[in-house]
């Protein structure tokens, strides 16, 4: 058997029913309490700022390269081209430059 079932505060339907700004009011929030209060329970951004790389650009058509060499190498080009303060593809334009002349 199915019992009827009080309504409580006397709503008998939603029909009536919208929200306290108004109709078609959109209520908004200031961003910025809302950071402060997540940053001190400890949240952190989703999308950081991600710093932009500057890169030059390149005159010519490039082509990717992948060679498997050994870590002491790896790691002597890599301080070679931090101590020169070039990018790996203008590191390896360098070296290549050499094979003729040496």
């Amino acid at each position: 058997m199915n019992t009827p079932r009080s309504v409580p505060a006397g709503l008998s339907t939603l029909v009536d029913f919208k929200p306290a700004g108004g109709a078609g009011e959109a209520t908004t929030v200031p961003d910025a309490p809302m950071r402060a209060i997540a940053e001190a329970h400890g949240f952190v951004e989703r999308n950081p700022a991600v710093p932009l790389k500057r890169r030059k650009p390149v005159d010519e058509p490039t082509y990717s390269f992948t060679a498997r060499v050994t870590v002491r190498s790896a790691n002597r080009f890599i301080a070679w081209c931090e101590e020169e303060r070039i990018s790996y593809r203008e590191g390896f334009d360098r070296l290549v430059k050499q094979i003729g002349q040496a």
